[in-house]
């Protein structure tokens, strides 16, 4: 894919980086993704390397299956794109995405750094594949600083389901980081079936900065 900046869109790249996405459909299993970006000007080449892990969700029987987290600063609007790969497919791709909700899309924390200034965002999913009705699941986002407890949201609880065979439960998260001084912190999402009595459990290291 090609992107051509004008002088404009160029000189934001300081403060406003360009953020890709695509989509594929995979089996489960364990793969490395190799994404590749080359400076048409310059020549100069830039690669990331990384290993992800797709489950399958059929054979999850003692934890919450959830999906990957993404945790975000920003949410901006569809029109605000600099560039579509195709104005009907690419539309088309945009609703079905789960990170495009309201007309806006959140964009990924892809340096997992975050401002004091700007609010956080958390979103995943909880699947009950084969589940009769939707049970209601409990989520929560805590940040902790070694063994100790920084923050942490107000339970959230979810209950109603996308239409599919998943039962897909969205679990959405939106918090000011005002009170937390600058530092690192072990970022944590909690995810509870309290009929099931099941849970999951996922980290990440993040930056607070002021």
């Amino acid at each position: 894919m090609d992107i051509k900046l004008s002088d404009a869109t160029a000189a934001e790249l300081s403060r406003r980086p360009i953020a890709y996405d695509t989509g594929f459909t995979l089996l489960p299993g364990k793969y490395t993704l190799k994404f590749l970006a080359r400076d048409a000007e310059t020549g100069r080449i830039g690669t990331y390397l990384t290993t992800f892990v797709i489950p399958n969700l059929n054979k999850e029987e003692q934890r919450v299956p959830i999906s990957s987290v993404v945790l975000s600063s920003q949410a901006i609007a569809l029109d605000d794109a600099l560039y579509n790969a195709g104005k009907d497919k690419g539309r088309a791709a945009l609703a079905s995405s789960p990170l495009v909700q309201n007309g806006e899309k959140l964009i990924p924390s892809v340096t997992r750094v975050f401002s004091r200034a700007r609010d956080m965002f958390v979103y995943l999913q909880a699947y009950q594949q084969g589940a009769t009705s939707v049970q209601p699941v409990v989520a929560f986002v805590t940040f902790y600083q070694g063994q100790s407890k920084a923050f942490e949201t107000p339970p959230v609880m979810a209950s109603e389901a996308l239409s599919n065979r998943l039962n897909t439960v969205p679990l959405k998260f939106r918090f000011p980081l005002d009170k937390l001084p600058p530092g690192e912190y072990m970022c944590q999402v909690t995810v509870l079936n309290p009929n099931g009595q099941k849970a999951a459990f996922w980290q990440a290291p993040v930056m607070v900065v002021q």
